[in-house]
């Protein structure tokens, strides 16, 4: 049974804190007109905060749940280090996570290019980066990639790598969280599903459960466009380094541009749905998505019936936070107000 009164005591306090099946169902919020260019077509768009999970983001579900499943088998007996390949919010969840369950060590490669933010992030957090040159056509059996690294160093007695690019208990943590959670929120009348592709494994466990209650429901995976960057999220050529067969579980692929996902990302959160870069990608994608299908009159194929409204959820990874200075960096200085008096500034970089 959840607890609602949201309560955590006693020596497992923190352990159940991080359990994502121990808390109540996490916001599902509907966007106001002036953020659904959709609305006058009866087209209801919803964001499902997992920013507000715990540890402020999605990865820490598939984290708890991957490193516990480990615990159940025995794995971690031995272990001292985990190793994975993450520059952000898998390996910082898995770190925080595994010492929960009595890994006090965790080392992570991350590729050159990484920001100095989330190095600093990495440190922060106690976690050991070791810094690696991807092959520029990356492969999961690729021996210069940080995925094939990563599950060699896990092969070593006193190291474990859970192996989030082909753990199936990642998906599974999001067949029996998230999507639950949405099902019940939406009342069963969910009609579009919509994430960015990452390590995919939210989008796989979503479209399982979901697909499974209702076999028409329509899922949207947002990936990066060529040659475009939106931290968390992957472009086709990098999924080649996920050894999910994600494709049959997606019924729409829509690929995104920077730009655009930093600006709707901005846009929700100055409106009080703060979210990172990768939830504006999801929104992109779904807007994508909903333009086509009007453009080709498909809309009411996808209605229950035609007086119905048509229900859309985009999942909301994270926060803005971690990449605030990379808003600067990709929107010009229109999206911005002014600075008054800048010239008075002590600290201007």
């Amino acid at each position: 049974m959840k607890n609602m009164m949201n309560v955590f005591e006693g020596p497992d306090a923190l352990k159940d804190f991080l359990n994502p099946g121990k808390h109540p169902n996490l916001p599902l919020v509907e966007l106001p007109a002036r953020l659904n260019p959709f609305a006058a077509d009866n087209i209801r768009i919803f964001a499902k905060l997992m920013s507000m999970l715990p540890l402020g983001n999605v990865k820490s579900v598939p984290a708890f749940n991957m490193i516990r499943e480990k615990s159940r088998q025995g794995e971690l007996e031995g272990v001292d280090r985990m190793v994975e390949n993450s520059s952000g919010n898998t390996v910082s969840s898995m770190a925080l996570v595994g010492r929960q369950f009595g890994v006090d060590q965790t080392q992570s490669y991350v590729p050159a290019e990484i920001s100095w933010n989330k190095l600093l992030m990495l440190l922060f957090y106690g976690i050991e980066p070791i810094v690696n040159v991807e092959p520029t056509d990356p492969d999961e059996t690729d021996p210069q990639s940080g995925v094939y690294k990563a599950k060699k160093d896990g092969e070593e007695k006193d190291a474990i790598n859970p192996g989030q690019y082909d753990n199936e208990d990642n998906p599974k943590s999001h067949e029996n969280w998230t999507a639950e959670q949405i099902w019940e929120q939406t009342d069963g009348k969910i009609d579009v599903f919509c994430a960015g592709l990452g390590t995919t494994g939210t989008i796989i466990g979503n479209s399982r459960f979901l697909k499974s209650k209702k076999e028409s429901l329509q899922v949207v995976g947002a990936m990066r466009a060529p040659e475009q960057y939106v931290p968390g999220v992957r472009t086709e050529k990098l999924l080649k380094l996920v050894g999910f067969d994600w494709r049959k579980h997606v019924d729409s692929i829509e690929r995104v541009e920077t730009t655009v996902s930093y600006q709707l990302s901005m846009e929700l959160s100055r409106q009080g749905i703060v979210v990172g870069p990768s939830s504006g990608l999801a929104l992109a994608g779904l807007f994508q998505y909903l333009t086509e299908l009007k453009q080709n009159n498909k809309i009411e194929e996808l209605r229950d019936n035609q007086s119905d409204d048509l229900v859309c959820v985009f999942l909301c990874p994270d926060g803005p936070i971690p990449y605030l200075d990379e808003y600067f960096k990709y929107l010009d200085s229109s999206h911005f107000p002014a600075i008054q008096n800048e010239e008075l500034l002590l600290n201007k970089p």
